[in-house]
C-alpha cells in the first residue's frame, strides 16, 4: 500500500492454539481468513468482535492477497471507530485495487473529513475520481496540489492522466514533463516510463533521456533498458542499442525480447554464429517461441547444418500453426 498507515499500538490479542473444530469452516470465499498467518487474528476477532485494532491488523495482512476481505476489515474498523483516518484510507486503497471507484471516493472523502487538507489523501481521492471519470473534480484537486512545492509533481501526474484519458497526447507530455522536472530523482517510475513511451511514439529523441532516468530509479528493472534500446534503433544508433540490449540482459537474464533483437541485428550483419547464439538463448528462456526456432533454423542453414535446420523449422510450426515462412523454408529444404 502506498499510503503510510500508522500501526495502532494495541496488544496482540490472539490465542496461541486455535480450536481445530473451527478450522472446518475454512472453505469458500473467506478461506483467506484461516491461513496460518491470519488465523490467530481471526480467532482473536471471534473473542473480541468489537476491537477495531484487530480488524485493522488483519486488513493489513490481507491487503496484498485478498483486497476484498481487507476492504471489509478496514470498513469494520472504521465502523467501530469512525474518527481514525487510517481506517478510511485503507478501505479506499482496497476499493481502488478492486476498481470499486465510487466506494474508494467515498472512503477517501471520509478520511479527508477527519484530516482536511492532507495532501496524500487529496491525491488518492483525485486518482479515484479520474478512474471514475469525474475529471472536473479531479482537476480541481490537482490544481490545489500544484500550489505546493511538495506535491507539485503529483498534481501534474494527475493532470497528465486526465489529458491521456481525453486523448490529448501533447498536453499529457507537457504535464508529465512538468511533473518529472518537479520530482527529479523522486519522480514516479511509471510516470517517467509513460513519458518516455509517449515521446517514443512520436519518434522523439528525448524519450531516451526519460528511459535513462527510469533505469536510475529502478536499477534492477530491464524494461527501461529495453525501451532505451528500441529508441536507439529508431534513431539509427545501432551500437548504442546493442549496449542497451546487453545491459537489459544483465538486469534480466530471461529477457527474451533482448535476445531476439540482438539475434536479428547479428543476422542482418550476416554474423550467423553470433545470431544463432542469441536465438538459441531466446528459445531456451521461452521454449514456445516459434520465431526463435525459425531464426535459429535460418542460422543453421547458413552454417550448413541442414538436419538441425529441418528440426527447428518443424518446431517453429508446432508452436505456430500458421507460419508460412517456416513452411516455405522447410519445403525448400526438402528438395
Amino acid at each position: 500500500m502506498k499510503y503510510l498507515i500508522l500501526i495502532l499500538s494495541l496488544p496482540v490479542l490472539f490465542s496461541c492454539q486455535s480450536d481445530p473444530t473451527k478450522q472446518q469452516d475454512t472453505k469458500g470465499a473467506d478461506s483467506s481468513l484461516y491461513t496460518e498467518m491470519v488465523l490467530p487474528l481471526t480467532d482473536s476477532i471471534r473473542q473480541f468482535p468489537n476491537n477495531e485494532g484487530l480488524y485493522f491488523r488483519r486488513a493489513l495482512m490481507l491487503f496484498n492477497t485478498d483486497p476484498a476481505l481487507a476492504q471489509k476489515d478496514f470498513e469494520k474498523a472504521a465502523q467501530l471507530k469512525p474518527a481514525v483516518t487510517d481506517f478510511w484510507a485503507g478501505a479506499g486503497e482496497a476499493a481502488l485495487i478492486l476498481e470499486r471507484y465510487p466506494q474508494a471516493i467515498a472512503h477517501f472523502q471520509k478520511a479527508l473529513e477527519i484530516a482536511p487538507g492532507y495532501p496524500y489523501l487529496q491525491y488518492r481521492l483525485a486518482a479515484a475520481m479520474i478512474d471514475n471519470k469525474q475529471y472536473t473534480s479531479a482537476d480541481s484537486l490537482a490544481t490545489v496540489l500544484a500550489a505546493s512545492a511538495g506535491t507539485r509533481d503529483k498534481a501534474f501526474y494527475l493532470k497528465a492522466r486526465i489529458a491521456e484519458d481525453n486523448k490529448d497526447t501533447s498536453q499529457a507530455i507537457q504535464h508529465l514533463t512538468t511533473a518529472i522536472a518537479a520530482g527529479g530523482m523522486q519522480s514516479d517510475y511509471d510516470a517517467v516510463m509513460e513519458l518516455g513511451d509517449l515521446l517514443q511514439s512520436r519518434r522523439s529523441a528525448e524519450a531516451i533521456t526519460y528511459y535513462k532516468l527510469a533505469a536510475k530509479l529502478d536499477s534492477v528493472n530491464a524494461d527501461p533498458l529495453l525501451a532505451m534500446a528500441e529508441s536507439y534503433i529508431l534513431a539509427g544508433k545501432q551500437a548504442d542499442a546493442i549496449v542497451a540490449y546487453k545491459n537489459s540482459i544483465l538486469a534480466d537474464p530471461d529477457n527474451e525480447s533482448a535476445y531476439m533483437a540482438l539475434g536479428r541485428i547479428n543476422f542482418k550483419q550476416q554474423q550467423w554464429q553470433e545470431a544463432f547464439r542469441y536465438f538459441n538463448m531466446a528459445a531456451k528462456v521461452s521454449p514456445a517461441n516459434a520465431e526463435a526456432y525459425y531464426y535459429r533454423a535460418q542460422c543453421h542453414e547458413k552454417l550448413g547444418r541442414k538436419d538441425e535446420a529441418f528440426d527447428d523449422y518443424v518446431k517453429a510450426m508446432s508452436f505456430r500453426k500458421d507460419y508460412p515462412e517456416a513452411k516455405a523454408a522447410l519445403d525448400k529444404l526438402k528438395k
